[in-house]
């Protein structure tokens, strides 16, 4: 196993520009995990270097949370909207469906008072007709009887009288 000490011939990884920079020099990237020659023989650089990438690590995830979060809101808010929109649509459509029935109930009261007025002015009519054909019925008796009055009067015997004969 090969010393972290000593740099390793056997190395599998290419080497890079700040491979040739000295390690005081170098910080840790996020993605470069590998410990420097200085860093590795003194504990206390090994220890700020690790401190400074986990002190990275938490930055990187509070402003990764903090972008999560304000994404949630954004679209908590989105559906917030949709949601108030969608209600305030539901509410119009039914006002206008409730507009739209009390009409056609309106419409179909004033046609049933329509249709009772007629029936009512049928009515009236007919009991109008019945009242001038009782007028006319009393009319006939009337007459009917006062003429069969009159031929009983004339038609009565006259009675004899006491002392004419």
């Amino acid at each position: 196993m090969p010393s972290l000490d000593q740099p390793s011939s056997e190395t599998d990884t290419p080497t890079t520009d700040h491979d040739h920079v000295p390690a005081s020099d170098v910080g840790v990237e996020l993605g470069d995990r590998r410990p420097t020659t200085d860093a590795s023989s003194n504990p206390s650089r090994m220890l700020e270097v690790a401190a400074r990438t986990a002190d990275e690590l938490v930055a990187n995830a509070r402003t990764e949370a903090e972008s999560l979060v304000s994404t949630a809101q954004a679209t908590a808010h989105q559906i917030g909207e949709a949601s108030r929109n969608e209600a305030a649509t539901m509410a119009d459509e039914l006002s206008r469906a409730r507009a739209e029935q009390l009409a056609e109930i309106e419409s179909e009261r004033a046609a049933a008072i329509g249709q009772l007025e007629d029936e009512k002015a049928n009515l009236e009519a007919r009991i109008a007709a019945l009242s001038e054909m009782e007028a006319a019925q009393r009319d006939r008796l009337r007459d009917l009887l006062t003429e069969q009055l009159a031929q009983l009067d004339a038609e009565r015997p006259v009675a004899p009288t006491d002392g004419a004969e």
